[in-house]
């Protein structure tokens, strides 16, 4: 089972990414659910109760361990993507049912005071480490819903060999020498986070003066950007980025796909740092959760844990195999680490809400109809 009592460790593509509101009541998944608490603990055996349905970012996941996973207990893995949050939340709310899914630390917390996350028994998975500090993530109580997937960290992808005047700032992201060739991700958080942190604020700042500068800011990068895309390693391998504001693990991805990986580089820039945590949960409406509980066993496994760090460039919270990959990923390239202290001591995107969502809302939209 998964060990909580551990010393602490040294650890979208596209779419328009503007915030989902309140959730539909019924069969679907929203903000404000629709489902009861008692559904969200109803128990479940780890059994094969069906083929694994499960929602993802695309490239998240080694392909090789969903094979792996298909012969060992005889069934089919049907992946679909989703290319934000608030993409994944729009299916969800919609009433699609999916097995598994894969929410961010604030997305998870919406969903779990919804009462759209079924409850996980970490008794019934073994052979996984995980470090103290998901012990009681502030996300999730008690680790009740949630399985710790992976860490990361946001910042600058860039080709070392195509661009100039890197300096260690977020500025860099049009203020370099691309040719032009630059991508802010599509995502609404990530773009005013990085705007925030630029102007000095915080990074989940929801002051009206703070949010109007940061609005004017985002819009005047806008005109030097070649476009926005969460679609990163496409951009990247494809030479029509040479610049994109990314997560750390793209780039080790990217350098698995090119012929010059020395190349890739990824920028932590001065002016602050967004960092977060992905996670296994189980919607309320699944067809097949024990199904989803052996796969999540089986990704906690060390060597498959090794496997999957090694193959997405993230890490995974977890003593053993997937610590040990990851440090030998970021050996030579100490910018693309990311640790649980990172995570305790950077700023995380918050779970906001009322006025402040509302306000991000409109900061998103209006810089991209500008």
């Amino acid at each position: 089972m998964l060990n909580r009592d551990l010393n602490r460790r040294e650890l979208l593509r596209g779419g328009a990414g503007l915030a989902v509101g309140v959730g539909l009541a019924g069969c679907g998944v929203g903000d404000t659910g629709g489902e009861t608490k008692k559904a969200t603990q109803k128990g479940f055996a780890k059994k094969v109760d069906g083929d694994l349905v499960y929602f993802n970012w695309a490239e998240y996941i080694n392909p090789d361990l969903i094979k792996g996973f298909e012969k060992l207990h005889g069934v089919k893995v049907r992946e679909s993507n989703f290319d934000s949050m608030p993409a994944m939340m729009a299916k969800l709310r919609a009433g699609i049912s999916y097995d598994l899914i894969f929410p961010t630390a604030e997305y998870a917390q919406r969903l779990i005071s919804g009462n759209q996350l079924r409850v996980i028994d970490h008794d019934k998975l073994k052979g996984a480490q995980v470090f103290q500090q998901f012990d009681q993530p502030w996300y999730d109580k008690d680790a009740a819903h949630t399985v710790p997937y992976t860490m990361y960290a946001t910042g600058l992808g860039y080709r070392a060999d195509r661009v100039d005047g890197m300096s260690g700032s977020w500025r860099d992201l049009v203020g370099a020498d691309s040719s032009g060739k630059a991508f802010m991700l599509d995502d609404f958080q990530e773009g005013i986070g990085m705007g925030n942190l630029i102007n000095g604020y915080e990074l989940n700042s929801t002051e009206q003066a703070e949010l109007d500068k940061t609005k004017n800011l985002l819009i005047d990068m806008k005109a030097k950007l070649r476009g926005y895309s969460s679609d990163t390693i496409t951009n990247m391998t494809s030479g029509n980025a040479w610049i994109q504001h990314l997560w750390n693990g793209d780039v080790v991805n990217i350098r698995n796909q090119v012929d010059s990986p020395e190349n890739f580089k990824f920028q932590k820039c001065d002016e602050g740092i967004p960092v977060g945590s992905d996670t296994f949960a189980i919607p309320v409406n699944a067809k097949h959760p024990g199904t989803a509980l052996l796969f999540i066993e089986y990704m906690l496994d060390p060597e498959n844990q090794a496997a999957n760090v090694e193959w997405v460039g993230y890490p995974m919270p977890y003593e053993g195999g997937a610590a040990d990959a990851f440090a030998g990923l970021v050996k030579e390239d100490p910018e693309i680490d990311v640790t649980v202290d990172d995570l305790a001591n950077g700023q995380q995107f918050e779970n906001l809400k009322g006025e402040g969502r509302r306000a991000w809302d409109r900061v998103w939209t209006e810089v991209k109809v500008a």
